[in-house]
């Protein structure tokens, strides 16, 4: 089997459905034609929780994931045209072309969408129906769309449903049940690493989408055309995620800065220590929060923090990530407004730079400054800086709420 991809190796898992519904290799042995799946609602409003949709040019998600397209053949002279993956009018699109002129007995053209781990979340909580905007206006009006389980063995035993579609992009809707959404008939049956639909929704991945009507000879065109995908109902709160810290410290800096200090107790962090008249404006007392162990978050948009103070106003909340410097050059958000009444902040990551770090000199990212989207990759600990300013008491007191959670809002 010969495959192709226009941007990474997104097909295993349909190259390996595809190899074991030939009998693993050698002469292919077609499958039985499996029941027809119930035709999906439509048309439909999208109204669920939007797990990817489109803007970016290169298939990048507005959740910040990036789909990718794919192509493969039985026979090597039968790969399909390397297919063009672009972004237009909030439309993924993805053309190719099929040309059979070796008699490979099976080939397709594909993408695969990664979702975040906030939306694996989101779905955890209870959706039962599944959203999306779909057209063809290739050969094949009759698409597969699979759902795959995170970390599933790549042998194509994923839940699908087969959807027929038009050449005018249109809403549908199908629900998440096991008659629409079936493992293939060559699967010996679910397993724990390629659960059937139930356990996929556990713990999702990813979803395809494609055109796997390879004619036995001849040639078509492929063009697919995928919208916004969502989850419905849309949860009635943003999914969350508490992180797990492990033995918080504290340090301070500046002339007369002393008695940092952070005590723990079960529903708080709270961070003391004493200034002087003569303490600097740029001096700091500082709060530091480990991760139990580094830890990728970037699938998670925000920040959901509970923050009391009654020593000042704000306070700087740091990224500081594994592979950074210890220099305190951050990615950083300066939360403000705060009272001696606790109140939580969701704060996206997207608000985090370093441009927005207290000291200029640390607006440059580098490989070992990195900036957000790099830092939150490898997140090792959180930093929550009370600089003294202009208006900063010279008895610290700020409070931390716990937990603190990763919010998929």
């Amino acid at each position: 089997m010969n495959i192709d991809n226009s941007h990474r190796m997104a097909a295993v898992s349909t190259l390996f459905l595809l190899l074991a519904a030939c009998g693993g290799g050698g002469t292919p042995v077609p499958g039985p034609a499996p029941a027809p799946a119930p035709a999906p609602s439509v048309p439909v409003t999208i109204n669920g929780q939007v797990v990817a949709s489109f803007t970016a040019a290169d298939g990048s998600t507005d959740q910040g994931r990036t789909a990718s397209a794919f192509a493969y053949a039985e026979k090597p002279g039968d790969l399909p045209a390397l297919p063009v993956l672009g972004v237009s009018g909030n439309i993924l699109n993805v053309t190719s072309s099929f040309s059979n002129a070796g008699a490979s007995t099976f080939g397709g053209v594909g993408i695969d969408i990664p979702l975040r781990d906030a939306d694996r979340n989101q779905v955890q909580s209870g959706a039962t129906k599944l959203q999306f905007s779909l057209a063809s206006t290739g050969t094949n009006k009759t698409l597969k769309l699979k759902i795959k389980a995170l970390g599933s063995t790549p042998n194509g035993c994923v839940p699908a449903a087969s959807v027929t579609v038009t050449a005018t992009q249109t809403n549908y809707e199908l629900a998440l049940t096991d008659a629409n959404f079936k493992l293939p008939d060559f699967c010996a049956g679910a397993t724990v690493t390629n659960p059937a639909l139930a356990g996929t929704l556990a713990n999702i991945g990813a979803i395809e989408v494609s055109d796997e009507a390879f004619p036995t000879t001849g040639s078509a065109t492929v063009a697919i055309h995928v919208g916004s995908i969502a989850f419905a109902p849309k949860p009635a709160t943003p999914a969350t995620s508490a992180v797990s810290i492990t033995g918080p410290f504290s340090f301070e800096y500046g002339t007369g800065a002393t008695g940092n200090a952070i005590a723990e107790n079960s529903s708080a962090y709270t961070l003391t220590g004493n200034r002087t008249a003569a303490t600097e404006s740029w001096a700091a007392t500082v709060a530091v929060l480990p991760l139990t162990a580094t830890s990728d978050v970037s699938g998670w948009p925000a920040l959901s923090i509970n923050l009391a103070s009654t020593s000042n106003s704000q306070v700087v909340l740091m990224l500081q990530s594994a592979d950074a410097v210890d220099d305190g050059c951050f990615p950083s958000y300066v939360v403000t407004g705060l009272s001696g009444t606790a109140a939580t902040r969701v704060i996206p990551f997207s608000s985090f730079s370093l441009a927005n770090n207290p000291d200029a000199s640390c607006a440059a990212a580098s490989a070992t400054r990195p900036d957000t989207a790099l830092a939150l990759t490898k997140l090792k600990q959180f930093q929550i800086r009370e600089l003294k300013g202009s208006a900063g008491l010279d008895a610290v007191s700020v409070v931390i709420g716990k937990p603190v959670l990763l919010s998929g809002q």
